[in-house]
Protein backbone atom coordinates (compact mmCIF):
# COMPACT_ATOMS: atom_id res chain seq x y z
CA UNK A 1 0.00 0.00 0.00
CA UNK A 2 1.15 3.33 -1.02
CA UNK A 3 1.06 6.85 1.08
CA UNK A 4 -2.32 7.64 -0.41
CA UNK A 5 -3.86 4.43 1.00
CA UNK A 6 -4.21 2.44 -2.64
CA UNK A 7 -2.62 -0.41 -3.65
CA UNK A 8 0.01 -0.17 -6.35
CA UNK A 9 -2.28 -1.29 -9.21
CA UNK A 10 -5.11 0.82 -8.13
CA UNK A 11 -3.24 3.28 -9.36
CA UNK A 12 -4.88 4.99 -12.62
CA UNK A 13 -3.53 4.30 -16.61
CA UNK A 14 -3.66 7.64 -18.76
CA UNK A 15 -4.13 7.05 -22.01
CA UNK A 16 -3.97 10.18 -25.02
CA UNK A 17 -6.11 9.35 -27.93
CA UNK A 18 -7.49 11.97 -30.80
CA UNK A 19 -11.56 11.27 -30.53
CA UNK A 20 -12.06 12.78 -34.26
CA UNK A 21 -9.50 10.10 -36.00
CA UNK A 22 -11.16 8.15 -38.69
CA UNK A 23 -10.73 5.78 -38.50
CA UNK A 24 -10.80 5.48 -35.11
CA UNK A 25 -7.44 4.32 -32.80
CA UNK A 26 -8.37 3.48 -29.59
CA UNK A 27 -6.14 1.84 -26.42
CA UNK A 28 -9.13 -0.53 -25.30
CA UNK A 29 -8.92 -3.59 -27.41
CA UNK A 30 -5.03 -3.68 -25.78
CA UNK A 31 -5.34 -3.07 -22.68
CA UNK A 32 -5.39 -5.49 -19.95
CA UNK A 33 -8.29 -6.86 -18.52
CA UNK A 34 -10.17 -5.27 -16.25
CA UNK A 35 -7.79 -2.04 -16.24
CA UNK A 36 -10.64 -0.59 -18.23
CA UNK A 37 -12.24 1.28 -15.01
CA UNK A 38 -8.92 2.82 -13.87
CA UNK A 39 -8.35 4.46 -17.01
CA UNK A 40 -8.07 8.36 -17.57
CA UNK A 41 -8.80 9.31 -21.48
CA UNK A 42 -7.48 12.74 -22.19
CA UNK A 43 -8.23 13.88 -25.96
CA UNK A 44 -5.82 16.44 -26.35
CA UNK A 45 -8.47 18.41 -28.98
CA UNK A 46 -10.75 19.23 -25.54
CA UNK A 47 -7.46 21.64 -24.29
CA UNK A 48 -9.98 24.61 -23.47
CA UNK A 49 -9.82 27.24 -26.30
CA UNK A 50 -7.72 25.22 -28.31
CA UNK A 51 -9.72 26.19 -31.59
CA UNK A 52 -9.04 29.76 -30.74
CA UNK A 53 -5.94 29.88 -30.32
CA UNK A 54 -2.40 28.14 -30.32
CA UNK A 55 -0.84 27.07 -26.73
CA UNK A 56 2.53 25.39 -26.40
CA UNK A 57 3.38 21.69 -25.87
CA UNK A 58 4.07 22.97 -22.18
CA UNK A 59 1.45 24.82 -21.27
CA UNK A 60 -1.73 22.04 -22.68
CA UNK A 61 0.96 19.92 -20.66
CA UNK A 62 0.22 21.46 -17.16
CA UNK A 63 -3.31 21.74 -17.70
CA UNK A 64 -3.62 18.33 -17.95
CA UNK A 65 -1.20 17.41 -15.36
CA UNK A 66 -3.06 19.64 -13.00
CA UNK A 67 -6.23 17.95 -13.28
CA UNK A 68 -4.60 14.15 -13.12
CA UNK A 69 -2.57 15.12 -9.97
CA UNK A 70 -6.04 16.95 -8.47
CA UNK A 71 -8.13 13.46 -8.85
CA UNK A 72 -6.10 11.30 -7.12
CA UNK A 73 -2.39 9.54 -7.12
CA UNK A 74 -0.07 9.58 -9.83
CA UNK A 75 -0.61 7.24 -12.86
CA UNK A 76 1.16 4.33 -13.43
CA UNK A 77 1.83 5.01 -17.40
CA UNK A 78 0.62 7.53 -20.03
CA UNK A 79 0.20 5.93 -23.32
CA UNK A 80 -0.34 8.16 -26.22
CA UNK A 81 0.37 7.57 -30.36
CA UNK A 82 1.16 9.26 -33.57
CA UNK A 83 1.07 13.23 -33.09
CA UNK A 84 0.48 13.17 -29.12
CA UNK A 85 3.64 11.58 -28.32
CA UNK A 86 4.90 14.97 -27.74
CA UNK A 87 2.43 16.06 -24.90
CA UNK A 88 2.47 12.46 -23.46
CA UNK A 89 6.31 13.19 -23.35
CA UNK A 90 5.90 16.68 -22.23
CA UNK A 91 2.89 15.52 -19.61
CA UNK A 92 5.21 13.04 -17.69
CA UNK A 93 7.90 15.81 -17.32
CA UNK A 94 5.27 17.84 -15.30
CA UNK A 95 3.85 15.15 -13.19
CA UNK A 96 5.47 14.98 -10.09
CA UNK A 97 8.14 11.82 -9.33
CA UNK A 98 8.59 9.53 -12.37
CA UNK A 99 5.60 8.06 -14.50
CA UNK A 100 6.51 5.83 -17.45
CA UNK A 101 5.41 7.16 -21.33
CA UNK A 102 4.56 3.96 -23.53
CA UNK A 103 4.14 5.44 -27.04
CA UNK A 104 2.54 3.62 -30.02
CA UNK A 105 3.77 4.67 -33.35
CA UNK A 106 4.89 7.72 -32.45
CA UNK A 107 5.24 10.63 -35.19
CA UNK A 108 8.05 13.19 -34.67
CA UNK A 109 7.42 16.37 -35.58
CA UNK A 110 6.75 17.67 -39.55
CA UNK A 111 6.76 21.24 -39.61
CA UNK A 112 4.60 20.54 -43.25
CA UNK A 113 1.46 18.71 -41.26
CA UNK A 114 -0.58 21.97 -40.83
CA UNK A 115 -0.46 22.50 -44.51
CA UNK A 116 -1.44 18.79 -45.26
CA UNK A 117 -4.26 18.71 -42.69
CA UNK A 118 -5.65 21.91 -44.14
CA UNK A 119 -5.49 20.85 -47.58
CA UNK A 120 -7.54 17.31 -46.38
CA UNK A 121 -9.97 19.29 -44.54
CA UNK A 122 -10.38 21.44 -47.40
CA UNK A 123 -10.75 18.81 -50.11
CA UNK A 124 -13.45 16.80 -47.95
CA UNK A 125 -15.20 19.56 -48.13
CA UNK A 126 -14.85 21.23 -51.65
CA UNK A 127 -12.31 20.03 -54.26
CA UNK A 128 -12.49 23.25 -55.80
CA UNK A 129 -11.27 26.06 -52.72
CA UNK A 130 -7.93 27.43 -53.42
CA UNK A 131 -6.10 26.48 -50.19
CA UNK A 132 -4.20 29.05 -48.68
CA UNK A 133 0.09 28.58 -47.74
CA UNK A 134 0.55 28.38 -43.98
CA UNK A 135 4.18 27.82 -44.39
CA UNK A 136 6.49 30.11 -42.52
CA UNK A 137 3.59 31.93 -40.69
CA UNK A 138 4.25 31.89 -36.99
CA UNK A 139 1.47 29.38 -35.75
CA UNK A 140 -0.79 31.92 -34.29
CA UNK A 141 -1.22 33.68 -37.90
CA UNK A 142 -1.26 30.29 -39.37
CA UNK A 143 -4.26 29.44 -37.66
CA UNK A 144 -6.13 32.43 -37.99
CA UNK A 145 -6.24 32.69 -41.56
CA UNK A 146 -6.63 28.24 -41.74
CA UNK A 147 -9.97 29.40 -39.65
CA UNK A 148 -10.89 32.30 -42.05
CA UNK A 149 -10.82 30.12 -44.80
CA UNK A 150 -12.94 26.98 -43.20
CA UNK A 151 -15.50 29.47 -42.62
CA UNK A 152 -15.27 30.72 -46.07
CA UNK A 153 -15.36 27.41 -47.27
CA UNK A 154 -18.84 26.38 -45.37
CA UNK A 155 -20.21 29.43 -45.51
CA UNK A 156 -19.98 28.63 -49.53
CA UNK A 157 -21.46 25.55 -49.15
CA UNK A 158 -24.33 26.94 -46.54
CA UNK A 159 -24.48 30.44 -47.25
CA UNK A 160 -27.72 30.78 -44.91
CA UNK A 161 -25.74 29.56 -41.94
CA UNK A 162 -24.95 32.48 -38.59
CA UNK A 163 -21.86 33.03 -37.45
CA UNK A 164 -22.44 30.82 -34.46
CA UNK A 165 -23.45 28.02 -36.31
CA UNK A 166 -20.53 28.24 -38.43
CA UNK A 167 -17.79 28.15 -35.54
CA UNK A 168 -19.45 25.00 -34.44
CA UNK A 169 -19.31 23.06 -37.45
CA UNK A 170 -15.83 24.21 -37.68
CA UNK A 171 -14.34 24.35 -33.83
CA UNK A 172 -13.03 20.44 -34.13
CA UNK A 173 -11.47 21.05 -37.33
CA UNK A 174 -9.82 24.32 -36.14
CA UNK A 175 -8.87 22.60 -32.80
CA UNK A 176 -7.24 19.67 -34.59
CA UNK A 177 -5.44 22.38 -37.07
CA UNK A 178 -4.45 24.32 -33.72
CA UNK A 179 -3.14 21.57 -31.85
CA UNK A 180 -1.12 20.28 -35.22
CA UNK A 181 0.80 24.00 -35.49
CA UNK A 182 2.07 22.93 -32.10
CA UNK A 183 2.69 20.05 -32.44
CA UNK A 184 4.40 20.34 -35.36
CA UNK A 185 7.40 22.57 -33.63
CA UNK A 186 10.15 20.09 -32.96
CA UNK A 187 10.43 20.05 -28.92
CA UNK A 188 13.50 21.36 -27.25
CA UNK A 189 13.92 17.95 -25.30
CA UNK A 190 13.27 14.66 -27.01
CA UNK A 191 10.68 12.58 -25.77
CA UNK A 192 11.70 10.16 -23.08
CA UNK A 193 9.61 6.68 -23.39
CA UNK A 194 10.36 3.48 -21.68
CA UNK A 195 8.52 1.15 -24.67
CA UNK A 196 7.69 2.37 -27.93
CA UNK A 197 5.54 -0.16 -29.86
CA UNK A 198 5.65 -0.12 -33.31
CA UNK A 199 3.67 -1.38 -36.61
CA UNK A 200 5.35 -2.68 -39.46
CA UNK A 201 6.05 0.53 -41.47
CA UNK A 202 7.15 2.34 -39.07
CA UNK A 203 10.39 2.94 -37.67
CA UNK A 204 12.02 4.93 -34.04
CA UNK A 205 15.18 6.50 -33.53
CA UNK A 206 15.31 7.65 -30.24
CA UNK A 207 15.38 6.52 -26.79
CA UNK A 208 13.32 3.67 -25.32
CA UNK A 209 13.00 0.06 -25.58
CA UNK A 210 11.39 -0.57 -28.90
CA UNK A 211 9.02 -3.56 -29.83
CA UNK A 212 8.44 -4.57 -33.40
CA UNK A 213 5.01 -5.99 -34.97
CA UNK A 214 4.29 -7.08 -38.31
CA UNK A 215 0.99 -5.65 -38.30
CA UNK A 216 -0.19 -2.62 -39.94
CA UNK A 217 -1.02 0.76 -37.88
CA UNK A 218 -4.87 -0.19 -37.17
CA UNK A 219 -3.82 -3.65 -36.16
CA UNK A 220 -1.09 -2.25 -33.65
CA UNK A 221 -4.42 -1.54 -31.54
CA UNK A 222 -6.20 -4.46 -31.30
CA UNK A 223 -3.20 -7.38 -31.83
CA UNK A 224 -3.99 -10.03 -28.77
CA UNK A 225 0.48 -9.89 -29.03
CA UNK A 226 0.50 -6.53 -29.01
CA UNK A 227 -1.90 -6.67 -25.63
CA UNK A 228 -0.09 -9.42 -24.08
CA UNK A 229 2.89 -6.74 -24.08
CA UNK A 230 1.45 -3.86 -22.51
CA UNK A 231 -0.36 -6.20 -19.80
CA UNK A 232 3.62 -7.23 -19.15
CA UNK A 233 4.92 -3.58 -19.21
CA UNK A 234 2.14 -2.38 -17.19
CA UNK A 235 2.73 -4.82 -14.80
CA UNK A 236 5.84 -4.31 -14.29
CA UNK A 237 5.14 -0.73 -13.77
CA UNK A 238 2.53 -1.63 -11.16
CA UNK A 239 5.13 -2.90 -9.05
CA UNK A 240 7.10 -0.19 -8.61
CA UNK A 241 6.64 2.31 -5.52
CA UNK A 242 4.97 5.35 -7.11
CA UNK A 243 6.60 8.60 -6.03
CA UNK A 244 3.94 10.34 -3.46
CA UNK A 245 2.62 13.77 -4.21
CA UNK A 246 3.70 16.56 -2.41
CA UNK A 247 1.43 17.89 0.29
Amino acid sequence: MNQDGLMPDQRPLVVLEFGNEMPPRTFGAVLPDGRQERTVRIDPLHYPGLADGVAGTAEQAAHWAERITAAGPLPVAVLAYCSAAGLAAELVRALPGEVPLVLFDPAPADPAAPQELLEELALAMDESAEVPDLGGRPAAEALALASSFLLSVVLGCSPELDEEILAELTEGQRAWLSFTLTAAVPPPVPPAPRHVLLSEALDWTGSGRVHRFEVTAEELFRAPEVKALLTEVLAVAEREEPCSLPS
